[in-house]
């Protein structure tokens, strides 16, 4: 396993563009009130909060090109932004991961890879609802 310099890096750059496999996803209560009631929220509300999407995201990414740079992930930072109407109860998602760079930093114990990951979640007929962006690390 290479853990710093060019090939892995070489690897990774050449990997943007990268998809990982489409999901569906529906918002069930249950779901809801788990989400809820580990965010401190109160469980019996129906609000939907967008970021209940990250309970739909493939953690860790699964990227074949990453595994050969360094020895596991580190969650770097989650932005979610809404691009359509609210999120409801028993609203259908499809989305699917995609890699769009890659940066390399040097840390205390070594080479970092930054990873960024956007995932585009949609409706049933195809209208926006959630945009996520994801930073994820290798080290």
């Amino acid at each position: 396993m290479t853990t710093t310099g060019t090939p892995a890096l070489a690897g990774l750059e050449a990997a943007i563009g990268w998809e990982g496999p489409g999901r569906v996803d529906v918002i069930e209560r249950r779901h809801l009130a788990d989400y809820r009631r580990a965010t401190g929220l109160d469980p019996e509300g129906t609000v939907v909060p967008l970021t209940i999407c990250a309970c739909f995201l493939s953690e860790p990414p699964p990227m074949p090109a990453a595994e050969a740079y360094g020895l596991g992930w580190i969650n770097g930072g989650d932005r979610f932004e809404y691009a359509g109407p609210r999120l409801v109860l028993g609203d259908e998602l499809r989305s699917r991961l995609r890699f769009t760079a890659v940066t390399e930093k040097q840390g205390r114990s070594g080479s970092l890879a930054i990873l960024t990951f956007e995932t585009e979640f949609t409706r049933p007929d195809g209208s926006p609802a959630v945009r996520h962006v994801g930073t994820r690390i290798r080290r």
